[in-house]
Formats: C-alpha cells, sequence, structure tokens
C-alpha cells in the first residue's frame, strides 16, 4: 500500500520511517512535517494510507484528515499521538486506528491487518466512488465514467476552456466570449480555429476516461451537460447557502461541508476570469468558520472554536470579526496571557501593515475583557 507520513518532530518522523519500512505491505511514496505542504502533496501521491500525527502547528491532524477525506474517501487515515484522548476525534473522522507513540512494530502489524481488510472490502466499490467527480477547490482533479483521473490533457487550452465550462456549470456560453476569455489577443478568425480546435481535443479527452456526449452546440453557443458530476466547489457553496446558521443539528454537516474548501480554484493554474467567484467562496469560508466558531463558543468547547478562527486569520489577518471571536474564546478559557499576546500582535500587525490602529469596537472589547479577567 502507498504510504504517506505526516509528523512535525524530525525524531519521531526517523523512527516511524523505520518501523513502516520493514512492513512488506506498506512502501512510503511521501514524507512531510508540514501539514499544509502534507495536504498539497497527498492530493498528487493519492496513497492508500496516511499515518498522521495529531498534533501540528497551521492545521492540526484532525482538520487534515477532514480534508483528506473530502477529497478521497479511499484514503485510509491512522492517527499517531502521544494521548489518548485524541481516540474518539480520530474514530469521527473515520481513522481506521489511532497508535501511541513511540510507534512499535506489534501497534503496526495490527493496524495494518485493519488497512488490507479495508482495502480489500474497498476494492469492489472503489471505481463507482470516483465516477464522474470534479475537484477545483485548492487543486484540479477530474475523474470520469470509467473511475478514471485525467491525468494529462492535450493543452493548457483545453484544460482552461474544460475549467470554465465548471465554473460556469455547463450553462451555454456565446462562441465569442469564449473566444475574448480564452483567446483575447488573436483574430477573430483565428480564435474561432481555435476554439473549434480545442472543443474536438476536450472531446477526445473526455472521451479517453469515458465521458461522451457532454459538449453541445446551438445558435453559436457552447455549453455541456454536467448534471450527472459531483464537484466539491458547487457542494460547497450549496450548502452554505442553504444553511445559514448553525446548530447541534446541522454541525457535523458544517464541518464536513466547510472542509471541501482547500484553497483557490483550480489550485496554481491563475485563471483570470474565476477572480469573482474566489472571492465569494472565500468569504462563503471566513463566514461558515467564524459561524461554527460560534456555535463551539456556546456549548463551551472552547479549543475547537480556537482552532476555527485561527483558520480564518490566516486566511485573512485583517478580519477584525475573527480577531474579536478570538478574544472572547479566550477570555472564556480565562487564559489573560493569551488574551494580552493576541492583542499585542493584533495591534502590531495593524500598525505596520495599515498603518492605523484596531476599529475602536476591538480596542474596548479587549479592555472590557482584560479588566474582567
Amino acid at each position: 500500500m502507498k504510504t504517506v507520513i505526516v509528523e512535525d518532530e524530525k525524531p519521531i518522523l526517523k523512527l516511524m520511517k523505520l518501523v513502516i519500512n520493514r512492513n512488506k505491505h506498506l512502501k512510503i511514496v511521501g514524507q512531510f512535517t508540514d501539514s499544509r505542504e502534507a495536504l498539497e502533496g497527498i492530493s498528487k501521491l493519492l496513497p492508500d494510507v496516511v499515518f498522521v500525527d495529531v498534533e501540528m502547528p497551521f492545521m492540526n491532524g484532525l482538520e487534515l484528515s477532514r480534508k483528506i477525506k473530502s477529497f478521497n474517501e479511499n484514503i485510509q487515515i491512522v492517527f499517531v499521538t502521544a494521548y489518548e484522548k485524541y481516540a474518539m476525534e480520530a474514530f469521527k473522522v473515520n481513522a481506521v486506528n489511532y497508535i501511541l507513540k513511540p510507534i512499535t512494530e506489534e501497534d503496526l502489524n495490527a493496524t495494518v491487518d485493519r488497512l488490507l481488510k479495508n482495502q480489500h472490502a474497498g476494492e469492489i466499490t472503489l471505481k463507482d466512488d470516483k465516477k464522474n467527480k470534479i475537484f477545483i477547490l485548492g487543486y484540479f482533479r477530474v475523474y470520469g465514467s470509467s473511475g478514471d483521473e485525467i491525468i494529462r490533457w492535450s493543452t493548457a487550452k483545453v484544460q482552461e476552456l474544460f475549467a470554465y465550462f465548471i465554473y460556469k456549470k455547463g450553462e451555454d456560453t456565446d462562441k465569442w466570449q469564449l473566444c475574448d476569455i480564452l483567446w483575447p489577443d488573436s483574430p477573430p478568425k483565428k480564435a474561432e480555429h481555435n476554439l473549434r480546435s480545442s472543443i474536438y481535443r476536450l472531446k477526445t479527452v473526455l472521451k479517453n476516461v469515458g465521458i461522451e456526449n457532454l459538449v453541445h452546440y446551438e445558435n453559436g453557443r457552447y455549453g455541456m451537460n454536467l448534471k450527472r458530476f459531483y464537484c466539491d466547489s458547487w457542494r460547497f457553496e450549496d450548502f452554505i447557502e442553504s444553511n445559514p446558521v448553525v446548530n447541534e443539528e446541522n454541525i457535523a454537516s458544517y464541518e464536513k461541508n466547510s472542509a471541501l474548501y482547500n484553497g483557490i480554484l483550480f489550485g496554481n493554474e491563475d485563471y483570470l476570469w474565476d477572480a469573482d467567484l474566489n472571492e465569494k467562496l472565500r468569504r462563503y469560508y471566513s463566514i461558515s468558520a467564524k459561524n461554527i466558531a460560534e456555535y463551539y463558543m456556546k456549548v463551551k468547547l472552547y479549543n475547537k472554536s480556537e482552532e476555527y478562527l485561527r483558520k480564518v486569520i490566516e486566511m485573512n489577518p485583517f478580519d477584525e470579526a475573527a480577531h474579536e471571536l478570538i478574544m472572547k474564546v479566550y477570555f472564556h478559557m480565562g487564559d489573560r496571557i493569551g488574551l494580552v499576546n493576541h492583542y499585542k500582535k493584533l495591534n502590531t500587525l495593524f500598525k505596520r501593515e495599515l498603518h492605523i490602529p484596531p476599529k475602536k469596537s476591538t480596542v474596548e472589547l479587549y479592555k472590557n475583557l482584560f479588566v474582567k479577567l
């Protein structure tokens, strides 16, 4: 089984590699000490199993595992932790097992037995699970009717053409609009020729993964029938718009769907035409994460609340609403040092980058919380 290790402490990582390499069923294809780099790497390596440390900076192992599961449910997760308290959290994200540090051959062998059983059971439905799926949040992966992934597009413009149809959710688009988007500097005749050629090549690429009769043309407009496709950004957008409030009944779904947001559309492709939707989805994630944080504050799970607020602030350091919420979290936790340090960093950031202090309501909130602690 292709194996990836995510562990931020290098001595422990070295020990894990040593033990795992002794097992004939596991082959290490990647290792990471940074959870953010791990997420990007795993999306490309597509391992069978990931051994994940729970406590890591920036993005902990639990959140990393949710994101891994959001784009590929077939990747098996094994947590490696120094604390038994994470056991229940581990199984909430469908982890195969959790192993206490330091990892031993005995513990690993027992875990591998479970991994092999799950892999055998999953092989029957693996291709069905991948049918007609598009993942564009943070990366760009497409699975066709055969269950195969589109690995190589014939040209960059063919890939961008398909990406644009996904962006438009398949709706019909005037051919000259497509020409202006993809070949803005070409003469009309040349651009039209390029479009026809790219449409033909796109059909060929899709046919190779079992997708046919997807593109249609009528009255000078091209469109795609994407009704049979799942797309992570569509799911994320629809869920947030349909669920403005977080409550006990939908918190699990809220977390699962919020985890779909893995970054900007189409990864690093840097298309110019998706800027508005990118900003909309980024705003949706910020809102959803803050809503989840406020829910966890209400039920006094302050560590979970802090976890989500840190993600929002990492994405947008100038989100004062998130800063105000995290100061309230520190207040409820009775963490005077955390409150003071956070406000100092916030104040320094605003003066250094924006040359202004935080807004008056933020300053007043800090003073009130500080006095009451």
